[in-house]
């Protein structure tokens, strides 16, 4: 499990959104967002939503997704899918930045498993595969693949 910190590290807002799509990838523990909400609440005292002040009291996995849906229920498309690249752009960061030579592929696998075997991680995916299976006959070493990755996927998240 991972904490909202990891976006916030990378230069990232983080919002009601962000923690949704934390949870359907089971990224965030539930405790995450009640201290989230928390936080929230503390920060903004004026704020009258039930659903947040629900959140700030834990609960159960099943009724902190049902809150978080009913507060994003007005988000858009675009803002759920900037989201969701928010949380891969800063996990992959993480790995490039924490893992060692040896052991990227292998959680670069990990992730695109987590991820669902997303569409836009296929070419990504092949590419640092045969970088690692073959290094001979790649042009690019699996860093510097990570690297073109994350300057694509934070293209997509600053647009």
């Amino acid at each position: 499990m991972y904490k909202i910190e990891i976006i916030k590290k990378n230069g990232f807002n983080c919002n009601w959104t962000t923690l949704f799509i934390g949870r359907q990838f089971k990224l965030i523990s539930s405790l995450e967002v009640t201290n989230y909400a928390v936080e929230y609440l503390e920060n903004n005292p004026n704020v009258n939503n039930g659903f947040i002040l629900e959140l700030a009291w834990e609960q159960v996995e099943d009724k902190v997704d049902d809150l978080l849906e009913k507060i994003i229920s007005d988000s858009s498309p675009e803002g759920m899918t900037k989201e969701y690249h928010k949380w891969l752009y800063s996990i992959i960061k993480e790995v490039y930045n924490n893992s060692s030579a040896e052991n990227v592929f292998q959680e670069i696998e990990n992730i695109f498993f987590m991820f669902n075997t997303p569409q836009n991680m296929y070419d990504f995916f092949r590419k640092v595969s045969d970088a690692f299976y073959y290094p001979s006959d790649s042009k690019h070493t699996i860093k510097e693949l990570i690297e073109e990755f994350l300057n694509a996927e934070k293209q997509l998240i600053i647009k």
